[in-house]
């Protein structure tokens, strides 16, 4: 039975229980259960999608950090070029010399550029990685155009390049460890076919003085990459232990204000949504109706079918009147067999519509699928507020007396007395 409302103006409070909009609390976090166990070797989460997680979590420092250090990389490319006068003088060399840095420089720009619009390329490796590649095979090249007292300084300042690559440039260790390998045999090429004299022993101690800032630097970058790894773990946990802290606060909240058996408010729940919205109806002049509910010869149910079948049946009870009842209409177990159910905006007229469809359905054979054989009847009193009602147990009170004649009357049915007209508040 469809009725009519008034436009509804006021605010309603999120924790006041409702039969069709409740308010449920956000579902607790499942349990992390993605590996947090790293590679030694390669200093990366094991479990791709947490190594995925980590890398979004620090792409955007990273990426501006990346960016920073190509440029300075490409700027002092540039600084260092300076000695190539010293070294050709002007000559057609120089002009090679400076073109090849001037390109280097260009790419180099270009790819912090790139970084800053793409911040994922930054923790991918796919920029620093072929940066490292391009700087060293450039670098190699002073090899083919230095005299053979100057490519011993240049196999010393390698070493430092190695350190160099693990350290101040930001990849992937295992990219970086593949760039390293790559400086150490092609300084070794380089150096074996720029001096004539090579003996084995020295290119022998030549790769173990290179492979010693390799190394280490290994170590240092498989460190750092390590702990800030270990430090996004321990960040991930603490979320997620606030989130389920969180969300078991929000649980309790809503048990404390909810009927463990039937999802109705409890008292607490009803008890607050009826002196706000009486209030509101003081303040506003707009109607507000109570139905108050009891399932006849309930006791008979219980001693007849058991308990269980009672559980049941106030269950059935509660579900049929949320069915029933609007998004702003308040829903509230008494205690027993006996609910209570508020309406704002409604009338006494529309209160009892809406009372009899509940007592009509209810009375309905196979509402309690336990025992499809039970007929639930209840007796439904109503009443609206009155100019004297104070309290909500004013109200109570006065539908407590109807229901009592209701029951006397032979039960099953919808009672209610005559109502005084609610007079609103003076405008100021």
């Amino acid at each position: 039975m469809s009725r009519t409302r008034p436009p509804d103006t006021s605010s309603r409070s999120a924790d006041a229980p409702s039969q069709a909009a409740s308010v449920a609390p956000r579902s607790a976090p499942a349990t992390l259960t993605a590996p947090y166990r790293l590679s030694f070797w390669r200093a990366e989460f094991i479990d791709r999608e947490t190594e995925q997680r980590y890398r979004g979590h620090v792409e955007a420092s990273v990426a501006v950090y990346v960016s920073r250090a190509l440029v300075v990389w490409g700027v002092l490319w540039l600084f260092f070029g300076l000695s190539d006068y010293y070294q050709f003088g002007m000559s057609f060399m120089l002009g090679c010399a400076w073109a090849v840095r001037i390109g280097l420089f260009c790419a180099l720009f270009g790819a912090a550029i790139l970084v800053r619009r793409r911040p994922a390329l930054a923790t991918s490796g796919l920029i620093m990685t072929p940066a490292m590649l391009l700087g060293i095979t450039s670098f190699f090249g002073l090899y083919f155009v230095s005299p053979d007292e100057h490519i011993r300084w240049l196999a010393a300042v390698t070493m430092a390049l190695i350190i160099e690559l693990f350290v101040l440039f930001p990849n992937r260790v295992v990219y970086t460890v593949g760039v390293a390998g790559y400086t150490i045999v092609g300084t070794l090429v380089c150096v074996a076919l720029n001096i004539s004299e090579t003996a084995p022993l020295r290119m022998l101690i030549l790769a173990e003085l290179l492979l010693i800032p390799a190394v280490s630097g290994w170590f240092a970058a498989q460190r750092f990459e390590t702990t800030r790894r270990r430090e996004f773990m321990a960040l991930e946990q603490a979320e997620a232990e606030i989130d389920r802290r969180t969300a078991l606060e929000i649980q309790l909240q809503k048990q404390a204000r909810t009927d463990p058996l039937t999802g109705a408010g409890n008292r607490r729940a009803y008890a607050d949504a009826a002196e706000r919205e009486m209030a509101v109806s003081r303040a506003s002049g707009r109607a507000l109706s109570f139905v108050m509910l009891d399932l006849d010869h309930f006791k008979r149910v219980n001693d007849t079918y058991g308990h269980a079948t009672g559980d049941a049946a106030l269950v059935a009870t509660a579900n049929l009147c949320r069915d029933i009842l609007g998004a702003r209409d308040i829903f509230g177990r008494l205690g027993g067999e006996e609910f209570l159910i508020i309406l704002p905006g409604t009338d006494h007229a529309q209160a009892c519509a809406v009372a009899e469809t509940i007592r009509a359905r209810l009375a309905r054979r196979g509402i309690v699928d336990a025992a499809p054989g039970l007929r639930l009847t209840a007796t439904l009193a109503v009443t609206e507020l009155e100019p004297d009602d104070q309290t909500v147990d004013d109200v109570l009170r006065r539908a407590d007396a109807i229901l009592y004649a209701g029951k006397n009357a032979g039960r099953d049915r919808v009672q209610a007395a005559e109502h005084v007209p609610l007079r609103p508040a003076a405008t100021v």
